[in-house]
């Protein structure tokens, strides 16, 4: 049961696309007749040309047009921004399943065949319309969801920083303090900074989505990235007395891949495995080529990854249940962002056991032609 649509201030609009005028004029009485307005091309350029001035709310297209099939006329739409969105629905004679699965691969919602009942294509236009209304109206909701979360997220910062900041001033003359109150004092900065680590995690969520949106590939030296990222690290192992080593080879590994998306994933990698280190131990980084892709692997001698846990990897909120090395906060976030960074710069991010212990996790981007 769909929920209907709410009243617009203006009705649909269709646009009609056939390039025999005898069914537009069969169609477009009957979609007059239900409140809807129509817009009509004979053709797929013609279409094209329209869409230029009018952004219809769905669109019927006849499938075996000449010079511009339906199909290919769905796949110019769903390749642009502007006409990615529209839902299309396919009228066509033939009756195979072959057209009905070229249609749906070619982006269309729907396929009917003609001739079709009046009101069935009524109601499927009907059906369609409110799960683009739904699907707004839902889009709008996690836009303010992710608004307030983000707010409510730098908010927190400012309260947490005058904790933090008021413990640590104490901290500084432990020597006037006697035991019981510095353990108190240890235990407030170590909640603190527990929670402002929870809070950038919640707010590298939102900036993930926000990267993925504006992704810009282009061709990046790996080496050079990795460089970059153990660099910046470096600090942080050497305070956990872990030496970070990076091996590569001497030539460059040209990859497609985002400067800013690139350097976020390695630097999650490299974050979670100092977290989850002894002090004392190493982590390894290896920088390679293999099969197309350029590859960026971490391996850390944590205590490693159960095969129970291993089929959480990589989804939002689920922290692993090995402590890290001094106590650190993990949400299970870092993963997350990786795999999702990954997804929308067309690599992949993996897993390998180790048979030495420890984890061993690697992501793969495409090589540049």
């Amino acid at each position: 049961m769909f929920d209907p649509l709410p009243n617009p201030s203006s009705p649909p609009l269709i646009l009609l696309v056939d390039d025999d005028s005898k069914n537009i004029q069969a169609v477009e009485p009957l979609l007059l007749k239900h409140g809807y307005e129509v817009v009509a091309a004979t053709s797929g350029a013609e279409a094209l040309i329209k869409l230029g001035t009018v952004i219809p709310d769905l669109i019927l297209v006849d499938a075996m047009m000449q010079e511009m099939t339906g199909f290919d006329l769905c796949r110019n739409l769903k390749a642009s921004d502007l006409w990615k969105h529209i839902p299309v629905i396919f009228l066509s004679a033939a009756t195979d399943k072959e057209f009905v699965v070229k249609a749906l691969e070619a982006g269309g919602r729907d396929y009917l065949t003609k001739p079709f009942h009046g009101m069935e294509l009524v109601t499927r236009i009907q059906v369609h319309l409110s799960l683009q209304s739904m699907q707004k109206r839902l889009k709008a909701k996690l836009q303010e969801r992710n608004k307030l979360l983000e707010v409510v997220a730098h908010d927190l910062k400012n309260p947490l920083g005058g904790i933090r900041f008021a413990a640590a001033m104490m901290a500084e003359n432990k020597e006037n303090l006697d035991s019981r109150t510095n353990l108190l004092v240890e235990s407030i900065l170590d909640s603190t900074n527990r929670s402002f680590e929870i809070v950038d995690n919640l707010l590298q969520t939102r900036r993930v989505e926000d990267a993925k949106a504006r992704l810009s590939k282009q061709t990046l030296d790996l080496i050079d990235h990795a460089e970059r990222a153990v660099q910046a690290f470096d600090h942080h192992g050497k305070s956990k007395n872990i030496r970070i080593e990076l091996d590569f080879p001497k030539s460059e590994i040209p990859i497609k891949a985002d400067s800013a998306a690139l350097m976020c994933s390695l630097e999650n990698l490299l974050s979670n495995a100092v977290k989850f280190s002894p002090k004392g131990s190493v982590v390894r980084v290896k920088v390679n080529s293999e099969d197309g892709h350029g590859v960026f692997g971490v391996h850390d001698e944590g205590p490693g990854i159960t095969e129970e846990e291993e089929k959480l990897l990589f989804q939002k909120f689920t922290p692993l249940r090995s402590p890290s090395t001094i106590d650190e906060a993990s949400t299970g976030l870092e993963l997350y962002i990786v795999s999702e960074l990954m997804q929308a710069m067309d690599g992949v991010i993996r897993h390998q056991r180790s048979p030495n212990g420890g984890a061993c996790f690697e992501i793969l981007l495409p090589l540049s032609k």
